[in-house]
């Protein structure tokens, strides 16, 4: 199976998070590029209001947020798996604190003054107020993407040193193969260290540079690009695989079919809203039609989202 389209921008850390697991599994796949900012007429099609990026498409179910496409990859590619079970409780939780703490911190280190210099998203004045404006309406009503960069700095410096001692003794955080944790890292460091301004404090560092460089190799696998247009056409010629499961539901105050709302709990507080197919520990599913893209389900993991009932 290699009809996945990953809706992305080049730019977009957890993008690269997907990107470079789909290069490690060796798979083909397709990508539309998505604008930066705000609108996102086919992205809003297919989500229905999740706007984060990026968002992963087979047929007619849509994968939102970097948790469940990684499992959702993960299961259909299962050559060389990430998710090793006899560390899996340990894995989901240093996982989610590094997509969330570590990335905030990641943001105030990238985005600090002296590597702004070398940042092009920041050389045109009108784009990146414009980007900023965008940003502010994305983390509105949360603090969840702010933080100083005299407050974040002596923490990603400290994890980086634990991080380089770790490697130093091993080929990855998860031994001599990648688990998810490593993808979920290196995202961060890419996102910091892409930056020519910041690249030389990995001096300090080889046995980081070493691994970046090896997580760098697996490549971005074989992606050809598509148009937002065609990816919603393909949705509305699919039929979600995702079907009503009433045995499992960790959700009590709702019932399978129950019109419910889905959003992140961190930022990002624009719902997806539909009905509600699956609740489990794992994972949450949503069925909304559209007018362009038809019915289509909507997945997110259940870990960092939140099910509530629409005013």
């Amino acid at each position: 199976m290699t009809n996945v389209i990953l809706h992305q921008y080049a730019g977009s850390p957890f993008s690269e998070k997907i990107r470079c697991l789909l290069g490690y599994k060796e798979q083909a796949y397709q990508t539309v590029e998505i604008p930066v900012i705000m609108p996102k007429p086919d992205l809003m099609a297919l989500t229905g209001g999740y706007r984060k990026t990026p968002v992963l498409q087979h047929g007619a179910d849509i994968y939102c947020d970097s948790g469940i496409i990684c499992r959702f990859l993960d299961g259909v590619f299962p050559d060389k798996p990430i998710y090793p079970q006899e560390q899996i409780a340990g894995l989901t939780a240093a996982v989610h604190w590094t997509d969330t703490f570590l990335f905030k911190v990641s943001v105030a280190v990238a985005f600090q003054p002296r590597a702004m210099v070398a940042n092009d998203l920041f050389s045109d004045p009108a784009v990146a107020e414009a980007f900023m404006k965008d940003r502010a309406e994305l983390s509105k009503g949360s603090t969840e993407l702010g933080m100083d960069l005299s407050v974040a700095e002596p923490h990603w410096l400290q994890h980086m040193k634990r991080v380089e001692a770790q490697l130093s003794s091993a080929k990855f955080l998860g031994g001599e193969s990648p688990t998810i944790l490593d993808f979920s890292t290196y995202h961060c460091c890419w996102f910091v260290y892409k930056n020519d301004v910041l690249k030389s404090d990995l001096d300090e560092l080889p046995a980081l540079a070493q691994w970046m460089q090896r997580m760098a190799a697996f490549g971005h696998g074989e992606p050809t690009t598509i148009s937002g247009d065609a990816a919603v056409e393909i949705a509305l010629n699919s039929q979600p695989a995702a079907t009503p499961v009433t045995s499992e539901t960790s959700e009590p105050r709702f019932a399978i079919g129950d019109t419910v709302e889905v959003l992140p709990i961190d930022y990002g507080f624009q719902p997806t809203r539909g009905a509600l197919l699956l609740a489990s520990m794992n994972e949450l599913i949503v069925q909304r039609t559209d007018p362009r893209a038809g019915d289509v389900a909507v997945h997110f993991p259940r870990l960092g989202f939140r099910v509530a009932a629409i005013s």
